[in-house]
Order: structure tokens, then sequence, then C-alpha cells
């Protein structure tokens, strides 16, 4: 019963966990929404960070330096500060693996001769992705986003092959539909 008993703890933990997640992640979305349009009519594309952007947001040499100033104050405020900027990134994740997904979509929907093998890989990968994302966030509030840094730098890795792969699809697609229109 131990054993059993600390595993469905750990499962409703995580339950409860991606609940909170996914609460932050509405909260946010207007405000996402905004940035998204402004960027849109400025001509601009919302992509992921670069993994030097993830690297110093997950970064333990900032902390160690404001550590080092020995100021309690200014401390908590730059963990404050960091943490807030670690789970901006993690929603801002989030929402370019939906909107790579959705791209995607809307590419699978014209296209005349669909991989369901291939389909089902990349359900898969996006499951994934968006499971990192919830872990992440819920991480980042529990250890701060010091001891992440690994992870987000997965995150991101897989987050840029996706896209990547998924632009690769499309132009695919487009070459092998327009060959076959006359």
């Amino acid at each position: 019963m131990g054993v059993w008993g600390a595993l469905a703890g750990a499962f409703v933990l995580l339950l409860v966990l991606l609940a909170w997640w996914a609460r932050a992640e509405a909260s946010s979305k207007d405000s996402r929404s905004d940035w998204d349009a402004s960027l849109r009519e400025q001509g601009e594309s919302v992509e992921a960070c670069s993994s030097e952007i993830v690297s110093q947001i997950f970064s333990v040499n900032d902390l160690e330096f404001i550590s080092g100033l020995e100021s309690p104050g200014l401390e908590r405020l730059f963990r404050r500060e960091r943490t807030a900027v670690a789970l901006h990134w993690v929603q801002e994740t989030s929402a370019t693996i939906s909107r790579i997904l959705q791209r995607h979509l809307e590419a699978s929907r014209l296209s005349s001769d669909l991989e369901i093998a291939m389909e089902a890989r990349i359900l898969l990968q996006y499951v994934r992705l968006k499971l990192n994302c919830g872990i992440l966030f819920a991480l980042i509030h529990l250890l701060g986003p010091q001891r992440l840094a690994g992870p987000a730098l997965h995150t991101e890795r897989l987050t840029q092959r996706i896209g990547e792969a998924l632009r690769e699809f499309q132009s695919a697609a487009q070459l092998r539909d327009g060959a076959g229109t006359p």
C-alpha cells in the first residue's frame, strides 16, 4: 500500500499542478493575444526564444552574484522577478507550441495524402512538449528557475525541432500539392 499510495499521491499532485498551470495559462491568454496581435501588425513572427536567452533565464550565475552582495531584500526581489520571467517563458513556449500545431493542422487539412504514423508522432511530440511545459511551470514554483536549466533547454530544443520539422512538412506538402495541380 505504501508504494501505491505514494504513486497515487504523486499522480494527484501532478494533476493539481497541471490544473494550476492551465489556469495560469488561461489567465495570461488575453495579454498574450494582445502581444501577438501587435507583433502581427508590425509584420513580425512570434517564435521560441533562442538557447542563449533560455540559458540566461535559468542560469545560476546571476543569483550567485546577487547572493554575493549579501542583501536579503535584493535577493528576494531577484528570485521573485527571475521566477516571473521563467514562468512567462514557459507560457510563451507553450503558446508557441500551440501555434506550431495549429499551423500544422491548417496545412494538414490541405494535404491530399496524410500519413497516419507521422501525424501520430507529431501529436505525441505535441503532448510531450505541453506536458514538459506544465511540469516546468510547477517545478519553477517549487524549486525556482536556477535548478531547471537542463529541462528548460531540452524543452526549447524540442520546440525548435518540431517547429523546423513542421515547416519542412508544410513546404513539402505545398510542393507536392502544387505539382499535382495543372
